[in-house]
């Protein structure tokens, strides 16, 4: 016999749940989530993995991550957006002064305090629950009298799921060339068991700030720090240039070596400061893409092709005319369209016509994107966070 699902508690009818399934599946997650109320029978069903599954599927997203700030508030306040601008989920400040960070691509998202020596919670947005990541160093640095974080970045082991982060710190004031760096990596699924533990360091020193760094397909790319240089330096045997990067892989928590970036970006001839506050790294269509957002030109998005011979393509170059000197580009679209962020805007923009929607964020500070499912209810760490509809 087929199992009835009541569509209401008011209702004397009822509707088969394979055609309940199919009308529900249609709708958006933020009326599912607040379907969920309606009854035990509703919540079973919308929690339903293979449900979710389905709804992920045929709502494929991306959703879109803001950090807002306001005067008058705690801290700042998590805004999750369909692509029409709405919002979708809201979730309440944890901490003061709080900002968004290192959100692409994945089923978590990262919020820290903007201070000297960062607190930093990772949140599932789709249950609130969070983790905050210890500030404790490794044992294995224990013993290092200068600790100073540098950089950070986390993502997705493919072949486990496991979630991991990376930070890099420093251990010298000196501004010396060979300034040591050491690198921390803790695996944020073992919970309240989560230590950073210690790993060589990279093979040059990394830069410390946002956007400077990315994970792809479990590989974290660090944009190499080369604002102290003023001639070619050597690391570990290899050269390092304008526009290099150092891998790190988070499956076996092993650094994989050296890229130099696009050859226009090494050969450039405007200044080393210059040339490091236009570069950042992203990830669209899942390549590795160096951003080189040049003052008074456009923005060039260079793909690299083959990692070990370091070859790039420039797919796009999106003049800076129309608001776009200081945009960054967050997904390229099935229908060819890109998502991108410009300050207080989201914007859609068509390469071929060279068109824009713009839809207004309001008080939008930090952007990323979310590929998660606003309907999943797995735990993933212990909930200390608020949610708001």
């Amino acid at each position: 016999m087929q199992r009835k699902v009541r569509v209401a508690a008011s209702s004397d009818g009822v509707l088969p749940e394979d055609m309940l399934r199919h009308i529900l599946v249609r709708l958006p997650a933020k009326a599912l989530c607040l379907f969920r109320s309606v009854s035990r029978s509703w919540r079973s069903l919308l929690s339903d993995p293979l449900f979710v599954a389905a709804h992920k599927s045929r709502h494929p997203g991306p959703l879109i991550v803001t950090c807002t700030s306001d005067l008058f508030q705690r801290g700042g306040t998590i805004e999750i957006l369909d692509l029409a601008g709405h919002v979708v989920k809201r979730i309440a400040p944890i901490m003061k002064d709080a900002r968004l960070e290192r959100t692409r691509h994945l089923d978590l998202i990262c919020v820290s305090r903007n201070e000297h020596r960062p607190t930093r919670h990772v949140i599932n947005p789709a249950t609130g629950d969070t983790f905050a990541l210890p500030g404790r160093r490794a044992k294995e640095h224990a013993h290092v009298e200068h600790f100073f974080p540098v950089s950070f970045d986390f993502g997705q082991v493919g072949s486990t799921g496991e979630y991991k982060a990376i930070r890099c710190v420093s251990i010298d004031y000196s501004d010396s060339e060979s300034s040591p760096m050491l690198c921390e990596v803790i695996t944020l699924n073992d919970g309240r068991h989560a230590r950073w533990r210690g790993k060589q360091g990279p093979p040059a020193p990394v830069t410390s700030y946002g956007n400077k760094s990315v994970v792809i397909n479990g590989v974290v790319y660090f944009l190499v720090d080369f604002l102290k240089l003023n001639k070619l330096i050597k690391f570990s045997g290899d050269h390092v240039k304008p526009g290099s990067m150092v891998l790190f892989n988070l499956e076996t928590e092993e650094w994989m070596g050296i890229v130099q970036g696009p050859l226009p970006v090494r050969t450039g001839s405007c200044s080393y400061f210059s040339l490091h506050m236009e570069l950042s790294l992203l990830c669209l269509d899942g390549f590795l893409v160096m951003a080189h957002n040049c003052e008074d030109c456009s923005l060039d998005l260079w793909f690299l092709m083959d990692t070990e011979k370091s070859l790039w393509n420039k797919r796009y170059s999106i003049d800076d005319q129309n608001g776009n000197l200081f945009v960054q580009p967050l997904e390229i679209l099935s229908d060819g369209r890109m998502v991108l962020s410009a300050p207080g805007l989201l914007r859609l923009y068509d390469p071929i016509a060279e068109t824009y929607i713009d839809f207004e964020m309001r008080n939008s500070t930090f952007v990323g994107t979310y590929t998660g499912s606003l309907l999943s209810s797995e735990s993933t760490f212990t909930s200390e966070v608020s949610v708001v509809l």
